[in-house]
C-alpha cells in the first residue's frame, strides 16, 4: 500500500494489527499448532478461549471486554473459524479458529472489483463441486457477472484455470490453509445476503485528518500574516470592564423600556387609548421630553429616529453643512436601490457630492478620495463605503454632532418637549363599577335589616327590591355602561338567557327602561 492510501485509512487499523502481530508471535503469542478433531488432523489452528485469555493478560481487561475485542477483530478478517465460513464470530470455548495471512488484511487491499471476484468464484467452479461448491448467492452473483463483464470473460476464465492448474502443485496441508485464507477473505468483502459488511465505504469524503492538505500559496501565506497582524492589534477588554459596560447600558436605557418603566401616557394595548402611538410615530410635531432627551445618548439614536433626524438636518442647513448628512443618507439609499438602478446612482452622487466643481461638494481627504476612484472603475453598491465611513465618524459624528446637542436649536426642542400625562382611564371605570355595585349591596343590605324589625321577611325584600331598583335607576338613569363589562348586569336584576348569536340582544332592556317600582311583591321574589 503507497503512502497516500496509508494516510486515508483509519488509525484504529494500525492499532489493530499491531495487536494481530503480537497474538501471532511464536514465544509470547497465541499458540497455533495442528488441532486433531476425532480423526481428523487441522493444521494451523487455535481454539477460541486461547485466544481470550491472551486478551484478558495482555490487555488487562475483563472477559466481557475481551471476547469484544474479538469478535471485532475476527469481522475485519485478521482471523476466522474453520469449520464455519458462514458467520464470523468467536466462541470462548474450544471452537477452532486460524490466523489470517498479511496479504488478505484490510489494510494491504483494496476494495477488490469484479473482476477477481469473478476469477475467484470461477476457480471454485472448476474445482471439486462436493467441496468447493458455490452458494446460491455466489451462483446468483456468478450468472451476474457473466452478464456484466461478458467483454472480459475469456480472460478470467482463462485466469482460473491457470490458478487451478498451480494450487495442483501444492501440498495437501498447505492447500488447505491457502483455500480457507481466500474464503474468509472474500467472505468479509463479499458477505452472503442480510450480513452486515464492516467494509462497506462511507458515502461522504473522508476528511479531517486522512484528507491531503492542500497547498498554500504565496497569496493565501500573505492573507494568514495580514489576519494575524490585525489580530494582534485587535482591542482586549476584561470580562469585568465588559459587565461593567453592559450594566451601564442598561442603567441608561431602562427609562426608554416600556416594559421595565411603563408606556406613558398609558399602556394602549390596556387603555385603549392610541396617543401612545401617535407620540411614537417615525415623524410627528408634539415631540416628547424624553425622546428629545434620548438623542443626547448617542449619534446612532439621532439618525435611527426619523424626527430627530429631520431635527439633525434642519440645523446642519442653517449652519451650511447639510451636505454631510445628505451625502450619507444618498449612500444608504444606494445600497438599498435596484440593481438595474446601481449604475446612475452612482454617477449622480459622485457629480453632486465628489466631482471637481460638485454643487454640494464634501470635504474629505485625498486618501478616501483615491480608494473611492478605484472603487468607480467597477461600480457597485458599496462604492461609496469608504467616504461614507469617513464623513460619518469624522465630520458628523465628532463635530456635526456635539455642536447640534450644544445648539440653541435642541435647547429649545428640549424646552418645547411635551410630557404625557398618564391616564387611568380603563382602571377608573373599573374601578368606579366596582364600588357602585360595593355601594349598592349596602344599600340592600340596611334596607332589608330596617325592614324586618317593622314587618314580616316578605314586605323586606319587597322594599329591598324597591330601593336597589330606585337607586340604580336614579344613578344611571338610560346611560349605557362605558366599559360594557358583564360584571355589572347582576346589580339590575336582569335575567338574560345565554346565547351564542346575537339574536336575543335586542331583549336586554336599558337601564333606563327598568322599572322603579315593582307590579307585584311576588315578581320582586322571583328577580331576587
Amino acid at each position: 500500500m503507497d503512502k497516500s492510501d496509508r494516510r486515508r485509512r483509519p488509525f484504529a487499523f494500525d492499532k489493530m494489527e499491531g495487536l494481530v502481530r503480537e497474538m501471532k508471535d511464536e514465544e509470547t503469542g497465541v499458540r497455533v499448532k495442528s488441532q486433531k478433531l476425532f480423526l481428523t488432523s487441522i493444521p494451523s489452528a487455535f481454539a477460541g478461549y486461547n485466544i481470550i485469555e491472551w486478551l484478558m493478560d495482555r490487555l488487562t481487561v475483563d472477559e466481557t471486554e475481551a471476547v469484544h475485542i474479538a469478535n471485532m477483530l475476527c469481522q475485519y478478517g485478521y482471523f476466522f473459524p474453520v469449520n464455519d465460513s458462514k458467520t464470523l464470530t468467536l466462541k470462548d470455548d474450544s471452537s477452532l479458529y486460524r490466523f489470517q495471512i498479511p496479504y488478505y488484511w484490510p489494510c494491504s487491499q483494496k476494495n477488490p472489483d469484479n473482476v477477481e471476484y469473478a476469477i475467484y468464484l470461477s476457480k471454485r467452479l472448476l474445482r471439486n463441486k462436493q467441496r468447493h461448491a458455490l452458494e446460491d448467492y455466489e451462483m446468483d452473483s456468478l450468472n451476474s457477472l457473466k452478464k456484466n463483464l461478458q467483454n472480459k470473460w475469456e480472460f478470467i476464465t482463462m485466469q482460473a484455470e491457470e490458478q487451478v492448474r498451480l494450487s495442483k502443485d501444492r501440498k495437501k496441508g498447505e492447500k488447505i490453509v491457502t483455500d480457507s485464507q481466500e474464503r474468509a477473505f472474500w467472505r468479509v468483502h463479499r458477505p452472503p445476503p442480510g450480513c452486515v459488511s464492516v467494509m462497506e465505504q462511507i458515502p461522504i469524503k473522508i476528511g479531517g485528518s486522512f484528507s491531503t492538505k492542500k497547498k498554500r500559496s504565496s497569496e493565501d501565506l500573505r492573507r494568514e500574516v495580514e489576519l494575524l497582524r490585525n489580530c494582534i492589534g485587535r482591542t482586549r477588554v476584561k470580562t469585568s470592564v465588559a459587565l461593567d459596560g453592559l450594566v451601564s447600558f442598561g442603567e441608561t436605557y431602562h427609562e426608554y423600556d416600556p416594559l421595565l418603566t411603563g408606556a406613558q401616557p398609558s399602556n394602549p394595548w390596556v387603555s385603549d387609548d392610541p396617543t401612545f402611538w401617535t407620540f411614537n410615530c417615525p415623524m410627528v410635531e408634539a415631540i416628547t421630553e424624553k425622546r428629545i432627551k434620548r438623542w443626547a445618548l448617542s449619534m446612532e439614536d439621532l439618525v435611527s429616529d426619523a424626527t430627530g433626524l429631520y431635527e439633525f438636518t434642519n440645523y446642519l442647513r442653517k449652519e451650511y453643512s447639510h451636505e454631510n448628512i445628505r451625502f450619507w443618507l444618498a449612500v444608504n439609499d444606494l445600497k438599498r436601490s435596484c440593481q438595474s438602478q446601481i449604475l446612475q446612482r452612482v454617477k449622480e452622487i459622485y457629480d453632486e457630492f465628489l466631482a471637481p466643481g460638485a454643487p454640494c461638494e464634501i470635504n474629505i481627504d485625498g486618501k478616501t478620495m483615491e480608494r473611492t476612484h478605484k472603487e468607480m472603475k467597477n461600480p457597485s453598491r458599496f462604492t461609496f463605503d469608504g467616504a461614507a465611513e469617513h464623513v460619518y465618524t469624522l465630520l458628523l459624528k465628532k463635530d456635526c454632532y456635539p455642536r447640534f446637542i450644544r445648539s440653541e436649536h435642541y435647547k429649545n426642542l428640549l424646552a418645547n418637549g411635551v410630557q404625557p400625562s398618564a391616564r387611568r382611564r380603563f382602571f377608573g371605570l373599573v374601578g368606579g363599577a366596582a364600588n357602585k355595585k360595593a355601594d349598592c349591596k349596602e344599600r340592600i343590605r340596611s334596607t332589608a335589616g330596617c325592614s324586618s324589625t317593622q314587618g314580616t321577611s316578605s314586605s323586606s325584600v319587597l322594599q329591598a327590591n324597591q330601593s336597589s331598583s330606585c337607586s340604580s335607576a336614579k344613578r344611571r338613569g338610560s346611560d349605557r355602561s362605558l366599559t360594557s363589562s358583564p360584571h355589572e348586569l347582576p346589580i339590575n336584576s336582569v335575567k338574560v338567557s345565554q346565547s351564542h348569536s346575537q339574536s336575543n340582544l335586542s331583549d336586554i332592556p336599558y337601564r333606563g327602561d327598568l322599572p322603579c317600582t315593582p307590579s307585584s311583591p311576588s315578581s320582586n321574589q322571583d328577580n331576587l
